[in-house]
C-alpha cells in the first residue's frame, strides 16, 4: 500500500493561497500606478475645463463695451482683452522695435510707441503693430511714419509684453531691442507710464500688421495628457487582469494535477 507524499507545512501554507508574496508586491503597485495614472489624467482634464471657463471669459471680454483710458490706470485682472480706446499724441522719438517677432512665417518687429495721454502727464505704451525687416537698404529698422498731433487709438487692453530669454540685457538706449520693460523704460524718460499696452486693432497705419498672436492657454494641451494618462491607466488595468487570470489558471491546474 502505498503511501500519500509527505508535503511540508510551509509548502502546503503556499498552496493555499492563490498568490504568493512577490506576486501580492507585484500587484499592489500595478494598482498603485493604475490609481496614480487616474488621478494624474483627472488632474489635467480638471486644469483643461478650468482653462476653458478662461478662453470664454476672454472672448466675453473681446465683445464686451469698449473703455476710455484716463489718467488712472484700469484694472487688468478684470479688463484684460476688452476693447480700449485712448486719445493722445504720440512720442516718435521713443519708438521701440522689438526683434525676431513672426507673422504669417516672416520675421519682423513688433513697433511699440508710447502715447501721451490728452489732458493728462499720463502715458499708454501703444503696440502699433507688426512690421517686416527695414525697407530701405542700409537701415536697420522699417522707415514707418509715426502720426503726428492728437490721435485717437483704438484696440484692446493687453498685459506688458512678455520677456524672452536673452544671453545679454538690453541696453537702455537700445532702439532694436529684444525685450521691453515698462517700469525701466519709465524710469529712463522719467515719465508715468500705465503697466500695460493697448494693442492697436485693424486699421492700422500704412506698413504695419495689426494681427496679433492668438491668447492660447493650452487647454488642448492638457486634454491631450489626461487622454495620455488615462489610457496608460487603462492598459494597467488590461495588463493587471491579463497577468492576475493567467496565474489563477495556473495555480488551479498546479493543484488539480497536484
Amino acid at each position: 500500500m502505498m503511501r500519500a507524499p509527505i508535503v511540508p507545512s510551509s509548502a502546503r501554507g503556499r498552496r493555499q493561497g492563490p498568490l504568493d508574496r512577490r506576486e501580492v508586491l507585484t500587484l499592489v503597485a500595478a494598482l498603485a500606478l493604475i490609481v496614480a495614472t487616474g488621478l494624474l489624467g483627472r488632474w489635467q482634464w480638471g486644469r483643461g475645463q478650468t482653462k476653458r471657463a478662461l478662453s470664454a471669459r476672454i472672448a466675453a471680454r473681446m465683445h464686451a463695451s469698449a473703455l476710455q483710458q484716463g489718467a488712472s490706470p484700469l484694472d487688468l485682472q478684470h479688463n484684460v482683452w476688452r476693447p480700449l480706446h485712448a486719445r493722445g499724441s504720440y512720442a516718435a522719438r521713443w519708438t521701440v522695435f522689438l526683434q525676431n517677432r513672426q507673422h504669417a512665417g516672416r520675421v519682423g518687429y513688433w513697433v511699440l510707441t508710447p502715447l501721451h495721454l490728452a489732458g493728462t502727464d499720463t502715458w499708454l505704451m501703444v503696440e502699433r503693430g507688426w512690421a517686416a525687416d527695414a525697407y530701405a537698404p542700409g537701415s536697420l529698422v522699417p522707415g514707418l511714419p509715426t502720426p503726428h498731433g492728437e490721435v485717437l487709438v483704438s484696440g484692446r487692453l493687453a498685459p506688458a509684453p512678455s520677456q524672452w530669454f536673452s544671453f545679454r540685457k538690453d541696453p537702455p538706449q537700445a532702439v532694436i531691442r529684444q525685450n521691453v520693460d515698462l517700469a525701466a523704460f519709465a524710469r529712463r524718460h522719467a515719465i508715468t507710464l500705465l503697466p500695460y499696452v493697448l494693442q492697436q486693432m485693424p486699421p492700422c497705419e500704412p506698413g504695419l500688421v495689426c494681427e496679433w498672436p492668438r491668447a492660447d492657454n493650452g487647454m488642448e494641451r492638457n486634454y491631450g495628457y489626461a487622454f495620455q494618462w488615462w489610457a496608460m491607466s487603462v492598459l494597467g488595468i488590461g495588463l493587471t487582469a491579463y497577468f492576475l487570470t493567467r496565474r489563477l489558471r495556473r495555480r488551479v491546474a498546479e493543484e488539480d494535477a497536484g
